[in-house]
């Protein structure tokens, strides 16, 4: 027979008796919302079975998954699933992160889901594999912090909202995504940048007068490049291209205070760059091995208040240079390069057998003095 209504449930454990008390429910909302949030959003809304006091929890959850994996790839289950969720939100909630991770789903109705996720003043999104994303996807916002693009195909317009209407965005990261015919990112609270591994059809124009952090990496384009203009807060960025065109990017880079340059290529107009008056770290690839040191010298020689040199030799890149046309120089060769007094630490990281460290440490010893050289191997 059950035990009556008013008294409480009781259970055994291996450690005694104990009273059956809801105290799960009883910890705050916010407690429980997060305890929520290590949950595949499905399991989740299913916690509204747990008790009467759960149905209504998930609701109000400030994060939001739609994943296409908690779903074994059933697109229509995922549709209406993604569909119902955003509905049913408490629209008083406030919502801190949302996650779309797919890649089936139509863009219409990832259109559909990230206007509703902002509408309902999400302040981190995060948006993966999702198709081809134009102006409509990015309605006004005052409250969305963070953007982050994986897989997305990115098409004109997308980003025309940034200075006006998305005016608290301070990190947007692109990676792996295809940016179609985007003239342009603008935004003046952007504090950090980051495009990784896309393919630029066009060239491409970055305004930001309060961006601190810039990272371009492993960037493809097909007949354009990327252009800067008012990088004046710049303080750290890493650039790895296969090659830079003109100066448009040298020009914005030049406000940093630390960089790490891998752009093969990029000692043709050194002789022209501007001056990095503010370089203070700088980590360098292959690509200043070239030409007898000449780009070595030309950044060298526009860093006058630089103190932590780095080089990162790639056993690859460095056969490629030695049998490209370019040579090392002869002894004695690097006196031309002057002296650099502000300079306090050198660490050159390369393969054991690299042929071209011997050079490097005999044209940098007439630039820095007594500074010691440190080698360190990587493999």
């Amino acid at each position: 027979m059950s035990a009556p209504a008013s008294t409480p449930c009781r259970f055994k454990s291996a450690r005694g008796t104990y009273n059956g008390v809801d105290r799960l429910s009883g910890l705050p909302s916010e407690l429980l919302h997060r305890m929520m949030s290590f949950l595949p959003m499905p399991e989740a809304v299913r916690t509204s079975l747990l008790s009467p006091s759960w149905r209504y929890l998930w609701a109000s959850t400030p994060y939001i998954r739609i994943d296409h994996h908690d779903f074994m790839d059933d697109n229509e289950k995922m549709e209406k699933f993604g569909d119902r969720l955003l509905l049913l939100r408490d629209s008083t909630a406030s919502l801190d992160e949302a996650r779309i991770i797919d890649h089936t789903v139509a863009s219409t109705t990832c259109t559909v889901w990230i206007r509703h996720v902002i509408m309902h003043k999400v302040r981190h999104l995060h948006v993966s594999g999702l198709g081809h994303l134009d102006s409509s996807a990015m309605p006004p916002s005052n409250h969305l912090k963070t953007i982050r693009l994986q897989f997305v195909i990115l098409g004109h317009g997308l980003f025309r909202p940034l200075n006006y209407d998305c005016r608290v965005l301070q990190l947007l990261q692109l990676e792996d995504c295809v940016l179609v015919d985007l003239k342009e990112i603008s935004s003046r609270s952007l504090k950090a940048l980051h495009i990784i591994n896309c393919l630029i059809t066009g060239s491409i124009l970055i305004c930001a007068s309060n961006l601190t952090h810039l990272s371009i990496l492993d960037m493809h384009s097909h007949s354009g490049a990327i252009l800067v203009r008012d990088l004046s807060s710049l303080v750290t960025a890493f650039v790895s291209v296969r090659t830079i065109e003109g100066h448009g990017l040298l020009d914005g880079l030049s406000h940093a205070t630390t960089l790490e340059l891998h752009a093969p290529l990029l000692e043709r107009g050194l002789w022209i760059c501007p001056m990095f008056s503010n370089l203070t770290s700088l980590v360098l690839g292959n690509w200043c091995m070239a030409a007898d040191f000449d780009a070595l010298l030309g950044i060298l020689q526009r860093s006058p208040k630089l103190k932590e040199l780095t080089f990162k030799l790639e056993r690859v890149q460095c056969i490629r240079y030695m049998h490209s046309g370019s040579t090392l120089p002869p002894s004695g060769a690097a006196l031309s390069l002057g002296s650099h007094p502000c300079i306090e630490r050198i660490k050159i990281c390369c393969s054991k057998e690299d042929p071209s460290v011997g050079a490097l440490v005999e044209a940098l010893q007439p630039v820095v003095g007594d500074v010691k050289i440190s080698i360190k191997h990587l493999y």
